[in-house]
This record gives C-alpha cells, structure tokens and sequence, in this order.
C-alpha cells in the first residue's frame, strides 16, 4: 500500500490484469478507494454497484463486470487498428 495509507490509482491495463475473478477488497479499492472493513460492509448490505459472490469463506467478484462498472474495455484497444483507412 502507498505511503499515508491512501489506495493506489489502478490504471485500465492493471485491472485487466487481475484474470478473470478477483476478491471484494482488491474491487472495492479499485472502484471506491474502500478498503477490507468498508468493503464487507458494502457486500452486506447490497450495495455493490457490481456482482460480487460468496465462495466458501471468500467474496469473489469477475472481473469483466468490475471492468464494466469502471466503464473499461475488457480487451485492450488495438492502437494499429484505429487507422484504417478504406481505398
């Protein structure tokens, strides 16, 4: 974690990173900047704004749908396929 106790900033590349499912806390400090205690809390009471899932005793959340959330491609952009041109 980042001095001070602040959250780190996720950039798009790193979210899609994660695979394919990720735990509560890792989504909820990349969409909320919330940490464990507040995290849980959140999954309590239903207020998540993505699916999150119970596990055994883990809370999973897929990744596309976080990605979804945060308003991020799942599939990275291909730069070269952005000048296309028609003859």
């Amino acid at each position: 974690m980042p001095a001070g106790g602040l959250t780190k900033t996720w950039t798009p590349d790193e979210v899609r990173c994660l695979g394919v499912r990720t735990d509560l806390v890792t989504a909820c400090e990349i969409a909320y900047g919330a940490r464990r205690t507040k995290a849980y809390e959140l999954f309590r009471r239903g207020e998540l704004d993505f699916p999150a899932v119970r596990v055994g005793s883990r809370v999973v959340v897929p990744v596309a749908a976080l990605c979804r959330f945060l308003g991020i491609d799942l599939e990275k952009a291909d730069a070269s396929a952005a000048h296309v041109t028609s003859a």
